[in-house]
């Protein structure tokens, strides 16, 4: 195996990327940031591409002059990536307001397309709320996007809104997004709570996690869902009762205990344990569960 010394420099110099990214072309500011993104992934990124933070902020804010959705998703694609790569990059995004731009954008972005099906993205680069959603990850793990995230409400709502979305790769991210940041602490878990987290991974796990909509992807985020719950819901009744309380929320907790893997298994037997030994949590839970039962059988019925 070739040692961290044997790998190729990177293709890109620099000056030449930032050069690119400020192209008054968009279609080159586009394909660079793309390359960029897949490039980041398979060579280590040079430390110096923390210079290139503004120029890509600034494509995503670009618009006009052919400058739009493809850029834009091609942009945050290489900004998820500087945020991934370079050290600094995070503390850099973040002094410069990036988190607010960013939920702004994919927020508009999300608006203008509610007519179309989900919009496709450019050239495997991803939807521009999964590469915000993306972004909005990596900084929950790193100190200066923790302390962001501790007080920008947006961004915590942005993620716990898309918790339960259709589409199962903004789900995961949008679950993951919680679960890092839930991680770092008691403060950080009480701050997920307040932003209504629980509801919104009880809402998931309710969503994909019942194999209900028979998608391939939801066992990953279910399991996320079970995780976020694990690390909020420990030892709190009242995001117990929370999580009991949302529609579909107990019999998917159930299902995954028979059915999850050993993770998911292990992780739902003790929050039921832990519901259980509560009177009135376990009586609403087992409320939740027979009118789930008498739901289906009127829909097997009609």
């Amino acid at each position: 195996s070739m040692g961290l010394h044997d790998l190729p420099p990177f293709p890109i110099p620099v000056d030449k990327f930032i050069e690119e990214v400020e192209s008054d072309n968009a279609s080159t500011a586009a394909q660079c940031c793309a390359a960029f993104a897949t490039l980041a992934t398979k060579v280590p990124v040079p430390r110096d591409f923390r210079g290139a933070c503004r120029s890509v902020m600034e494509l995503v804010e670009r618009s006009g002059n052919g400058f739009g959705r493809s850029t834009k998703e091609s942009a945050t694609a290489a900004m998820a990536a500087l945020l991934a790569c370079v050290p600094g990059a995070d503390k850099h995004m973040v002094q410069r307001g990036l988190v607010g731009k960013l939920v702004a954008i994919a927020v508009a972005d999300e608006e203008v397309g509610e007519g179309d099906e989900t919009p496709a993205a450019a050239d495997g680069m991803g939807s521009l709320t999964l590469n915000a959603l993306e972004c909005v990850r990596i900084l929950a793990a790193s100190e200066h996007g923790v302390s962001e995230l501790m007080k920008n409400d947006e961004a915590m709502r942005f993620a716990t809104a898309r918790c339960d979305a259709g589409d199962a790769k903004i789900a995961e991210c949008a679950c993951d997004v919680l679960c890092a940041f839930a991680s770092h602490g008691v403060e950080h878990r009480t701050r997920v709570k307040n932003v209504g987290g629980v509801r919104a991974l009880a809402r998931a796990l309710a969503r994909h996690g019942s194999n209900r909509g028979g998608e391939v992807d939801g066992s990953e985020v279910a399991l996320r869902a079970l995780l976020g719950l694990a690390m909020t819901c420990a030892q709190d009744a009242e995001a117990q009762a929370e999580l009991v309380a949302v529609d579909g929320a107990a019999p998917a907790l159930l299902a995954a205990q028979r059915s999850g893997g050993d993770v998911a298994g292990g992780i739902s037997k003790d929050l039921w344990g832990s519901i259980g030994k509560n009177p009135a949590l376990k009586k609403a839970a087992m409320e939740a569960l027979r009118a789930d039962v008498e739901r289906a059988r009127l829909v097997e019925s009609a």
